[in-house]
């Protein structure tokens, strides 16, 4: 009787561990960390957005948070170039993807200077299944009062399979 009560005190203690584990949100599901730099495709490099993605589940992922930044001036790293502004803003474009189907997109703008960027996508999205998502960085003029492009990057992709998943601590 004594081994009995030890038992199910032993499942019930396992149990409520178990739970308290489960709601902390502390689960060890594995996430993929990945990093991204996307240039706006110009020679001065006037604008790009870098960060990283983080994956939160193995493929295919029901969301993808991204941080980072994103910035409209001359790359540090050029100095050979003589740039002035360009009487543009820059624009990121942020888009996931199931398939051939969007899931969640979003876009963020700086205009001469740098923004930091957070936000995830996918996260009211009711399908899983993010395979990629694709970057792409565009500048437009100031002086249209349409948003519409005058010249962007190419759209760079990125899929959770081209680096090694982490275990969170």
């Amino acid at each position: 009787m004594k081994r009995a009560v030890l038992r199910a005190a032993t499942v019930l203690a396992a149990a409520i561990a178990a739970a308290a584990l489960a709601a902390s949100g502390a689960t060890a599901s594995p996430s993929i960390l990945q990093r991204f730099s996307v240039p706006s495709g110009d020679n001065c490099t006037y604008g790009y957005t870098l960060g990283h993605l983080e994956w939160r589940s193995a493929p295919p992922t029901s969301a993808v948070r991204v941080t980072g930044m994103l910035a409209d001036r001359p790359f540090p790293n050029n100095p050979g170039a003589v740039c002035r502004d360009d009487s543009r803003y820059t624009i990121a474009s942020y888009t996931a993807y199931a398939g051939e189907r969007v899931v969640d997109e979003t876009a963020r703008r700086v205009n001469n200077g740098v923004v930091e960027i957070e936000f995830v996508l996918g996260a009211n999205a009711a399908v899983r299944g993010i395979d990629r998502v694709a970057i792409q960085v565009c500048r437009v003029s100031l002086l249209d009062i349409t948003p519409i492009p005058d010249y962007c990057g190419r759209p760079h992709t990125f899929t959770p399979s081209t680096v090694t998943p982490t275990v969170p601590l």
